[in-house]
């Protein structure tokens, strides 16, 4: 593989180099020019979705550090003529004056180093949750994200329901009193995937595999910490480790709690974090299942909520009485979610519980609520324009603004590395939201930092 200076060289040499600047804002087009970071299994979906938007967006740029494996290959094949990169930072050598925005939908661990460096250079960014893989990169993001703005960029994180008229719902139902006085959230995600395939009987990380030809290994690890090659590491599989991805609570906790997160918790931080129902721990992987609760004290704006997560085929909440076990069919991807051969009836979704007694639920990402055990129409609110990915268009544009910034999606992503860190320990938090740290504990302190670097990556963490 290429460092980047040979490659640099060797692009000169071949006469595809222009030092030459581009355009002001936009092509002459005005379409905002879009590189995309990861472009197999969800980058694919997504890079899609922004396809259907060419009146707005121009795809300029491709880059995956498993370049021309088999998950890139249908991304490959829709932009043929592009230019395609196994590292970002190479891309960005040779196109940042080319690049208005950038979509980031790689692995947990990896997102940071990539979004810091587009946002330095004052692009625009939208990044898949969560947002970052520690407490701490979340921390300098929200940063990066306010020089950046200095700039003209925006930015915006991939739970896609936030741009639904499920956010406008919740919204305005804050807003005029309907939901009010929440004492407590119950949310669960209790289909069987990956997170949780190992059963608690990992014992270090997995014996070391053939590297694919079409692998550049050390880009893919980015900053985290580096293991040897393995098949039970990447495709997805990353996802389950504690080192390079934050498990069902990070994947799936974005899109089920974020409204409640930003409009009823007004994006605070818990002051406890307790874990409860844990089988098959072990410090490498996530455990087969857990509850964790995030309670948070009250404010000027609310009492105290107890906010609780479920994981875990055989670890589901008892649903209220009156509750409706709705279909997520069609709620893209709810419906798709299972690895398992077990569906269970309870989907992926929330209770909210109310001091007057009423209960409302909803299910994942662009899902609206409705009352439990009530057949009453529900308040009216505004119907949502156009969905997330336009939403992110058009505020790169100066249109309006992305309903989920980092300003939002840091604080929801840096509650979920608290509950990672109290399922990696698997033990109870107390945290300080003033001093950011873990009373009492200074292990699970530690954690709330990302761990050393390897010296090429270290600069993304100075500001």
């Amino acid at each position: 593989m290429l460092n980047r200076r040979d490659f640099l060289k060797s692009f000169a040499a071949a006469g595809l180099y222009c030092a030459a600047p581009g355009c002001l804002t936009f092509c002459a087009n005005n379409k905002v020019r879009l590189a995309v970071i990861g472009i197999g299994g969800q980058g694919e979906f997504d890079l899609r979705q922004f396809a259907k938007l060419s009146n707005l967006c121009e795809v300029v740029a491709l880059c995956d550090t498993d370049l021309g494996a088999e998950p890139t290959l249908p991304a490959l094949a829709l932009y043929p003529k592009l230019p395609a990169f196994h590292d970002f930072r190479q891309m960005f050598d040779l196109m940042a004056d080319k690049i208005d925005a950038v979509l980031i939908a790689t692995p947990d661990h990896s997102h940071f180093c990539a979004a810091v460096h587009a946002l330095r250079l004052g692009k625009s960014v939208y990044i898949e949750k969560p947002l970052a893989h520690s407490f701490e990169e979340c921390e300098l993001l929200m940063y990066w994200a306010r020089e950046a703005a200095k700039k003209g960029a925006v930015t915006q994180m991939g739970n896609q329901g936030h741009g639904g008229s499920n956010l406008n719902q919740y919204k305005t139902y804050v807003e005029t009193g309907v939901l009010t006085n929440i004492t407590k959230v119950v949310s669960h995600m209790n289909m069987e995937r990956r997170w949780h395939r190992w059963g608690g009987k990992v014992t270090g990380y997995p014996a070391v595999g053939v590297m694919p030809s079409t692998l550049d290994w050390s880009s893919w690890i980015s900053s985290a910490p580096f293991h040897p090659y393995s098949p039970d590491l990447v495709r997805g599989e990353w996802r389950c480790w504690y080192d390079y991805g934050n498990g069902c609570l990070g994947d799936w906790g974005a899109h089920i709690i974020d409204m409640i997160h930003q409009y009823s918790l007004q994006s605070a931080l818990p002051t406890r974090v307790e874990i409860s129902n844990v089988t098959g721990w072990n410090p490498y992987v996530f455990p087969v299942q857990a509850t964790v609760n995030f309670r948070f004290p009250a404010t000027a704006q609310h009492g105290a909520i107890d906010l609780e997560w479920w994981e875990g085929l055989h670890n589901q909440p008892k649903p209220p009485e009156g509750f409706r076990f709705d279909s997520n069919v069609g709620l893209f991807p709810a419906s798709t979610a299972n690895d398992g051969l077990v569906d269970p009836k309870l989907k992926p979704g929330k209770e909210i519980y109310l001091a007057d007694g009423t209960i409302w639920q909803g299910l994942s990402h662009a899902s609206t609520l409705s009352r439990v055990g009530s057949a009453e129409a529900l308040p009216d609110y505004e119907q949502a324009p156009h969905n997330h990915y336009e939403n992110f268009l058009r505020a790169v544009r100066g249109e309006e603004e992305t309903t989920s910034p980092f300003a939002v999606a840091a604080p929801l992503s840096q509650m979920l590395c608290l509950g990672v860190i109290a399922q990696r320990l698997n033990r109870s938090l107390d945290f300080d939201p003033t001093t950011r740290t873990i009373r009492g504990d200074a292990e699970a302190t530690a954690l709330l930092k990302s761990p050393p670097r390897r010296p090429e990556w270290d600069d993304y963490y100075h500001v």
